[in-house]
């Protein structure tokens, strides 16, 4: 009788040492609770910037920056023949071009005259329906070309622009690069403007306006001019 009670102390005793060791103690090695487990590459909440955010800085270290004021770098742009209109022109010339200025002027070094400039041009370019229906598109596609008029055998196209909006009262810019100038040296320039119609077969003047000015390249020590020689020396 005494055996049997002794053994059923003993079960009794295992089981709540059982019972004890599943509702107490943490096994050694494991975290004291779930906070512990939070890894550590989850951002940051409060507000400082994540290891993993993309920089807006450009290449050469600067922050994106959207300011639209920027320097004039027309003298430094180099100079290739634009592309020339499609021809044979259909001469359907109108009053659209109110006015032709000269701005960016640059004063030569030696003499009057000047060195540099820029054209600022106010025009009608409006062209909803120019275009024959056959062409599909029923609208124009405006564009300036400017070009150098100095007799018969010196004509030359200096610039050409993109396709401009249109716009009944429009101000246009038009950078007049150096190097597209100096061949005709020093003396009045007739600068002639055109306005454009881009067609498949052939491209139509919309209007034209010639203004003069005096021109005087900038020349170098040695008396040559010093624009065709730097763009001689980058060529070569």
């Amino acid at each position: 009788m005494q055996f049997r009670n002794a053994a059923v102390v003993a079960v009794a005793l295992l089981v709540a040492l059982s019972g004890c060791s599943a509702l107490g103690g943490t096994p050694a090695g494991e975290p004291a609770n779930e906070t512990d487990t939070k890894s550590v590459t989850e951002p940051a909440t409060d507000g400082s910037a994540d290891a993993n955010t993309t920089s807006t800085a450009e290449p050469n270290g600067t922050e994106d920056d959207t300011s639209t004021d920027r320097s004039d770098d027309t003298t430094d742009a180099a100079w290739y023949p634009p592309e020339e209109p499609n021809r044979p022109l259909e001469d359907k010339r109108e009053d659209r071009i109110e006015s032709v200025t000269f701005v960016d002027k640059v004063p030569a070094e030696s003499g009057d005259g000047y060195s540099n400039f820029n054209l600022e041009v106010v025009a009608n370019t409006s062209m909803e329906d120019v275009d024959p229906a056959e062409h599909g598109d029923l609208e124009g596609e405006p564009y300036f070309f400017v070009k150098i008029n100095e007799g018969e055998d010196n004509r030359k196209i200096i610039e050409r622009t993109d396709e401009v909006r249109m716009d009944e009262n429009g101000t246009f810019h038009i950078d007049v690069r150096p190097a597209g100038i100096e061949e005709f040296g020093a003396g009045p320039l007739t600068v002639e403007v055109f306005l454009m119609d881009e067609d498949k077969d052939w491209d139509d003047i919309y209007a034209s306006v010639g203004t003069e000015i005096q021109y005087t390249p900038d020349t170098s020590a040695d008396g040559s001019n010093s624009t065709a020689t730097d763009s001689e020396s980058t060529e070569s």
